[in-house]
C-alpha cells in the first residue's frame, strides 16, 4: 500500500492530478485490499467487480493482482487525464485503449476476459478480466 501511495503523491508533486483527485484515489487505496492476494470469493458473489491482472511465465503464476472494481475506474479517469495509453507489466509496455476499455468497462453486468496476450517467445502470458 505504501508503494501506491508514494506513486499518487509524487503524481500529485508532477501536477499530473490535482490536491483533490490524491485525496481520492488515497482513500480508495486505504480502504481496499490491493495487496495481490486472491479476492475472497464472497466478494465476488455479492455483486461487486474485481479487475484481476494475472501474468505467467513458462505455466508458472509471476503475478496476480485483484483490484476493488471503483479503484480501476478512477485509475482510468487519471491514466486518461494523464495521456497514458500503456500498461507497464514486468517492464513490458502493453497497449491499451482508453477510451474502448472505458466503455466495455461501463457495463455494470460485464464479466470476462478484456486482455489475453501471449508471448511465444518468453513462454509469457497476460490475462486481463473482470470478475
Amino acid at each position: 500500500m505504501q508503494e501506491e501511495i508514494k506513486k499518487v503523491l509524487e503524481l500529485l508533486e508532477e501536477g499530473k492530478i490535482t490536491k483533490e483527485e490524491a485525496v481520492e484515489l488515497i482513500k480508495a487505496i486505504k480502504s481496499s485490499d490491493i495487496s495481490g492476494e486472491k479476492i475472497d470469493e464472497s466478494k465476488i458473489s455479492n455483486g461487486k467487480r474485481t479487475f484481476r491482472v494475472l501474468v505467467t511465465k513458462d505455466g508458472k503464476k509471476e503475478v496476480e493482482v485483484n483490484i476493488p472494481f471503483g479503484i480501476v475506474k478512477f485509475g482510468l479517469a487519471i491514466a486518461k487525464k494523464m495521456g497514458k495509453n500503456s500498461l507497464d507489466i514486468n517492464g513490458k509496455e502493453i497497449p491499451i485503449d482508453i477510451d474502448k476499455l472505458s466503455e466495455v468497462l461501463k457495463d455494470p453486468n460485464f464479466k470476462g476476459k478484456i486482455v489475453d496476450i501471449s508471448d511465444k517467445e518468453d513462454n509469457e502470458h497476460v490475462e486481463v478480466e473482470i470478475v
